[in-house]
């Protein structure tokens, strides 16, 4: 991106919003950080910490906008096997056209309605869009963490416990030997492989 003038100082985090007063005069570039971007962006799939982004606003066809840029969002969640904290980052680009209301079809992807008489330009949903794309489907401190004993809870990546190995599902027990392997092998194979920290 090479616009004609830029702005990159921080912004408060209702400024998802960016104004479009001389646009016409060539492309804007924006650097802002939400700092509370569960309150000003909506509901989200991790209690994001922040999300910074970049982005270049410049006219397209007629009277749309094209806003392109890039974002990167940190969270802290707990893994899902150990319940320690775990950060995750979040990095993605993204690529939003915004058209009067009248020309927006239901569904369209990255398309959103253009508010010509505010004057600015709403991010919020790109935004929040990519965060729920791009953000992991669980959130796992590491991919061979052992979790917690399901007994005495001791964290396994720390310490053994002594406690017995958990009695098999009798449930299951119709299905041993199946294909030659234990049905509690064969639902392990099932599994998909872990997510960790987005890099």
């Amino acid at each position: 991106m090479s616009p004609r003038r830029a702005s990159r100082s921080p912004d408060p985090p209702e400024a998802a919003r960016i104004g479009l007063a001389g646009l016409d005069a060539g492309p804007i570039e924006r650097a802002f950080r939400v700092e509370a971007p569960g309150e000003s962006l909506g509901a989200l799939p991790l209690p994001f910490e922040y999300v910074d982004v970049e982005v270049e606003v410049r006219r397209a066809d007629g009277a749309a906008i094209r806003a392109r840029g890039t974002l990167g969002a940190r969270a802290v969640a707990e893994c899902r096997r150990c319940l320690e904290p775990t950060r995750i980052r979040v990095r993605a680009s993204w690529d939003a056209l915004y058209r009067p209301p009248g020309r927006v079809t239901p569904g369209e992807e990255g398309v959103w309605a253009l508010d010509a008489q505010s004057g600015e330009l709403d991010l919020a949903g790109p935004i929040r869009e990519e965060l729920w794309v791009n953000a992991p489907a669980w959130v796992e401190c590491s991919r061979d963490c052992p979790g917690l004993c399901p007994t005495c809870g001791v964290r396994l990546a720390e310490q053994d416990c002594d406690c017995a190995p958990p009695e098999p599902d009798a449930r299951w027990a119709a299905l041993e030997g199946l294909g030659g392997r234990s049905a509690g092998a064969s639902e392990g194979a099932s599994e998909g492989a872990p997510e960790g920290d987005i890099p």
